[in-house]
């Protein structure tokens, strides 16, 4: 797809038509090969194209006895410490178990884009994944929450429950000073030569509009229906309560531009294009805002330049140059966004007679990724799969688990939207096997559960409540029925906030529209991420033995009535996460009588939360250990097929390649603490440097806790003083790959109990050193090709790992196996070990919450120190210790370099203009240049004349719910909302809140019997049917319409060329055009309406 770019610049703006090279070829693919959106911008969506398929995987077990040790196996190793660049082992090396750490990679990093993509449009083109999954509901949401992230079946029959729109973000108290805005600025105002409104599609309702806007919002972790905390500080001094409806509009309409077609940058014009001619400028602001904060025009984008005008001063300064140390996920991420901006501001550079700044990221190893690595097999497969054409067979030494798309995850922008990369959906059915091998009881299995989430409910009573941000909304009803504000207001909302702060008893401005805290309590936790389910709720009040009774347990003769006091466990000096749930399990003992096989069960559950935080719970902070609650995201839990490497090598070479150095491992740090930008340099090891004028500082928190590198000056007390409470721990694996596969292969993860260090004690602190080692076993098989196991070591076993030989290691692993399996389980013929504490340039795997740490110090580690800047997922309290964080706070890194070097966000006064305005009245009038207008003209009247024999164009049906769950839940509500209110604490009167019902009718619904279900299971099917039926009549019944209209034209153009045709006068508001489009979702979506 080739496309012209419209041009923006600051002293007037225009647009040029986008269109496609190979229009014929698209035309000629049926409605189930693509489905094409285009609106009066001309924007193109991606092809959708079938998901994976997964590799064919034979389910016989292996029958031959193999020898113990086979001399094929190899353990590829990797080391950290010693020069990258040979590959090729001896044959004596290669005959023996080695480790891995750190390697060259096995691809050549300058190859242009994965797996052989040239382009971004190659990457479209050849989309082997898109931003939809390809069932009948968009995300299937969890059995327990619309928050969890357990990821469920693909089955059309789940549930799809509504989430409460709520913006997580931090206060704005809790924002890097360089994004705090000033009330107004002296903004010089843009000229826009652009219809009013001229972005939004003339050819669908209002209603369909504002659906697609909210849902666009929704999956770019905005609240469409509120201000985020940002926009309120820049806005509050320009617009009233009033207004924000308007403005809200606006911004979710320039996003759904953005969503449409994400390989293509939204432009200035195109996002001005969503507002009317008073409202302008506060769509170039809000679009300055996107671009700046990273919600719209990142990732691997294709992007229009700035014009500059050539009346200003020539280029004259020198170039600045910006450094990123590190070429991980957030390093990769700023370096690509910066890119972006400097391109989308080269006008604000040229005006000051300076180039954009270049951008060089520095990389001590010989690859890409950091604690993204997808290590290529050296094994083989016997029979080469279609599914794997051109792709590398890889496992996932680092970073595995994408945790969902839907809801605002970027890696659904990078992975589907723009690098079309296969991914494989996950499903968390586990089976779990005792030590002894038998298969544990799932009733006992989810009996033990409640009990664990019970005990985890009791300690989150002393969690870390955190402060909500100012939330101010718009009206919902008109938002969702795509209208503006029908008034102005008389106040701007810092007038209101004044006046009303001035009343008597009154809150101050900092208090008012403050929502009340939320409390959150474990409800259930992922198998697959270990992540704990957290709810809306209040901590548990019930008696543990009445508890107890409720969940199915027998309580003890004497423990009737019996409760958990966990206060002096929780005053005790030094309390830790891990020391206070140890305590309210030793409590519950004395009520239940818990077995050997329970406290097995109880510990498989502790290792899980201890794979989520990379250490052992006793390393764990009480009140902050789950700070990053209720920031998930929606969807099924995916790998990316090939590696997940593959994204940051896309982040590489797409559309462009950074200017990457690899082996370049830092050594000291030089930079200016003062304002602005000052010289800084970086020192490698072998003493080269490189100068810049700032520094972005992507190392891992474990390399800056050995306090290696220097940094002159000293990093101040309040930096290191972070450093040094945050916890960072060890997740390590051990990857076995054989001939052939032996386990279910059509389960992705399956559990082993391990016993306790001494057989005879169940005492907690006699499970710690084992309950981790070999706990937890993916099946990778569909994702790298082979038959390839991963077992986990967490927790304690994590740390003993980097200390254990790698022949104990794969023998142990080997023995687990057979436990299971039958004593037929053969010696892999390739294993690797992963050793992520000894990498030198990692060292561990990702941040904790460890004791001591306080609220604050996620965004204490991310503030920038003069003209050095911080990323890494160590910085994002949000979203720590993932891969998604980690690219987040490599956008918000790039948004703060770019304040510092051309200012905050300039807003015009007035940024709403006076309807009586002399400046309205000049943007309403026509453009000197009658050519277009004429043009437009003659095709309003070939249309008039098309509608006058044909009438118009069919419409789309209708949407339908086609749910049952969605049917289920607005057929009871009323039923839920009761309940709600009925289990309510005394003295919590009032209506249940809508959030409550919808988690009562969830619980409803799971509870269900499947007769309570059918009614509504067949009213949704009846539904789809009876819509996919009339969708398949008005797709004929717009194929006719579109074959007549097309005769017509052309008879009418024959008969009435341009220039003798009596054309009438030009409306204001743009015609409407006719075209063939579906229009799709860039999250998860479902086949019945977008």
């Amino acid at each position: 797809m080739g496309s012209d770019f419209g041009q923006s610049f600051r002293k007037g703006i225009g647009i040029r038509k986008r269109d496609l090279d190979d229009k014929d070829a698209i035309d000629s693919l049926t409605p189930s090969d693509t489905i094409v959106m285009s609106n009066p911008a001309g924007r193109i969506s991606p092809p959708i194209t079938p998901d994976v398929v997964s590799v064919p995987q034979s389910r016989q077990t292996s029958t031959e006895i193999a020898s113990e040790i086979a001399p094929e196996i190899v353990v590829w190793t990797e080391d950290m410490d010693i020069d990258n660049a040979s590959h090729v082992e001896s044959e004596d090396e290669l005959s023996s178990i080695k480790s891995y750490a750190e390697e060259g990679p096995s691809q050549n990093d300058d190859d242009p884009t994965p797996f052989g993509v040239s382009t971004v449009e190659d990457a479209v083109g050849s989309l082997p994944s898109n931003l939809t999954e390809l069932s009948d509901l968009s995300s299937i949401p969890s059995t327990v929450s619309s928050k969890a992230t357990t990821p469920t079946p693909v089955d059309t029959d789940g549930a799809q429950e509504e989430d409460q729109d709520q913006d997580q973000d931090l206060s704005i108290d809790d924002q890097p000073q360089s994004h705090q805005q000033s009330p107004s600025h002296d903004a010089e105002r843009y000229n826009f030569n652009i219809r009013p409104k001229a972005s939004i599609p003339t050819d669908m309702s209002a209603y369909q509009y504002a659906s697609e806007c909210v849902l666009a919002a929704e999956s770019s972790r905005l609240n469409p229906y509120a201000l985020h905390p940002e926009e309120y500080h820049l806005l509050r001094h320009h617009i009233s309560y009033t207004q924000v409806t308007t403005y809200l509009n606006i911004r979710n309409g320039i996003i759904r531009l953005w969503f449409k077609h994400p390989w293509i940058g939204v432009t200035r014009l195109e996002a001005v294009g969503c507002a009317n001619a008073r409202w302008f400028d506060a769509a170039s602001v809000c679009y300055d805002w996107l671009v700046r904060r990273g919600y719209i025009n990142y990732g691997c984008v294709r992007l229009s330049e700035a014009e500059t005008d050539d009346t200003v001063a020539p280029v004259v300064k020198r170039q600045k140059t910006i450094a990123v140390i590190g070429a991980g996920i957030s390093g990769l991420g700023c370096a690509r966004q910066l890119e972006g901006l400097f391109r989308q501001f080269a006008d604000r550079f040229h005006e000051r007679g300076e180039p954009a700044p270049r951008v060089v990221v520095l990389e001590g190893r010989a690859r890409v990724g950091g604690r993204v690595y997808s290590r290529e097999f050296r094994t083989k497969p016997k029979e080469k799969s279609p599914a794997f054409e051109g792709k590398r067979h890889t496992a996932e030494m680092g970073g595995m688990i994408i945790t969902g798309f839907d809801r605002g995850n970027p890696i659904n922008i990078l992975l589907r939207g723009q690098l079309g990369l296969p991914y494989h959906a996950l499903t968390a059915d586990t089976t779990i096997y005792d030590s002894s091998g038998r298969a544990v009881d799932p009733v006992r299995d989810q009996l033990v559960e409640k009990l664990y989430n019970d005990c985890l409910d009791r300690v989150s009573e002393y969690k870390h409540k955190n402060q909500l941000a100012k939330l101010v909304e718009g009206r919902r009803d008109l938002i969702e029925e795509g209208r503006d504000s029908p008034g102005d207001g008389s106040k701007t909302m810092f007038q209101e906030e004044e006046a009303a702060a001035a009343q008597q008893d009154a809150p101050p401005v900092a208090q008012q529209n403050v929502p009340a805290k939320v409390n959150l309590i474990p409800v259930s936790s992922d198998k697959l991420t270990g992540r704990v389910h957290m709810e809306p709720g209040t901590p548990a009040t019930t008696k543990a033995s009445d508890k107890a009774k409720l969940m199915g347990w027998t309580i003890r003769d004497s423990a009737d009535g019996e409760n958990i006091d966990l206060t002096s466990a929780v005053n005790e000096e030094g309390a830790t996460l891990g020391s206070v749930l140890d305590n309210a399990i030793s409590q519950y003992k004395q009520i239940v009588g818990l077995n050997a096989q329970d406290h097995r069960l109880i510990n498989w559950h502790i290792a899980n939360l201890e794979y989520s935080n990379a250490t052992s719970l006793h390393n764990l902070s009480l009140p902050l250990w789950d700070i990053d609650a209720g920031n998930e995201w929606e969807g099924s839990h995916t790998m990316v097929v090939g590696g997940y490497q593959s994204v940051a090598r896309g982040l590489v070479h797409c559309p462009s390649s950074l200017d990457l150095k690899t082996k370049f491992p830092v050594k000291s740090i030089s930079y200016h603490t003062g304002e602005g930008m000052a010289s800084a340099a970086i020192e490698c090891e072998d003493g080269s440097v490189v100068d810049a004028d700032a520094v972005v500082c992507t190392i891992p928190l474990g390399v800056l806790k050995q306090n290696n590198i220097v940094f002159n000056p000293p990093l101040p007390s309040w930096k290191t003083d972070v450093v040094e409470r945050l916890g960072f721990g060890i997740l390590n694996k051990v990857v076995l790959v054989y001939d052939k596969i032996f386990w279910d292969h059509d389960r992705h993860i399956f559990g082993v109990l391990r016993e306790s260090s001494n057989r005879l004690s169940t005492s907690q602190k006699d499970y710690a050193a084992n309950r981790g080692r070999f706990f937890q076993w993916f099946n990778v098989s569909n994702t790298t090709g082979l038959p390839c196991l991963i077992a986990l070591m967490a927790g304690e076993a994590g740390f003993e790992t980097e200390h254990s030989s790698n022949d104990s290691l794969v023998a142990e692993a080997t023995e687990v196996l057979r436990s299971v399996f039958g004593q037929d389980v053969p010696y892999p013929v390739e294993a690797m070990v992963t050793r992520w504490g000894s990498d030198r340039f990692a060292r561990g795997s990702y941040s904790s919450a460890a004791p001591g740490m306080q609220p604050e110090d996620y965004d204490i580690m991310a503030r920038p120190v003069g003209n050095l800047f911080f990323a890494g997922e160590h910085t994002i309290g949000t979203h720590p210790a993932t891969v998604h964080g980690a690219y987040l706070s490599g956008l918000r890194a790039a948004s703060e370099v770019l304040e510092t070097l051309i200012g905050p966000i300039e807003v015009p006064t007035p940024l709403i203009l006076p309807r009586d305005s002399v400046l309205l009245r000049k943007r309403k009038e026509p453009a000197q240049d009658q050519q277009p207008a004429r043009l437009q003209a003659y095709e309003n009247e070939i249309q008039t004349y098309i509608q006058s024999k044909l009438g118009g164009r069919p419409s789309r049906p209708a949407k339908v719910a086609g749910n049952a769950y969605i049917l289920y839940s607005k057929d009871l509500f009323d039923v839920a909302r009761k309940k709600c209110e009925e289990n309510r604490k005394p003295g919590k009167g009032g209506r249940a809140v809508p959030n409550e019902v919808r988690i009562m009718t969830s619980k409803m619904w799971r509870d269900a019997s499947s007769e309570e279900r059918k009614p509504y299971e067949d009213q949704a099917t009846e539904q789809k049917r009876g819509y996919a039926e009339a969708v398949q009549a008005w797709t004929r019944a717009t194929e006719r319409w579109d074959q007549e209209a097309a005769a017509l034209r052309t008879a009418y153009e024959k008969e009435n060329p341009f220039g003798t045709a009596k054309i009438t006068e030009v409306p204001h508001e743009s015609s409407s055009k006719h075209r063939r489009t579906r229009h799709i979702s860039y999250a998860e979506d479902s086949d019945i309406g977008f």
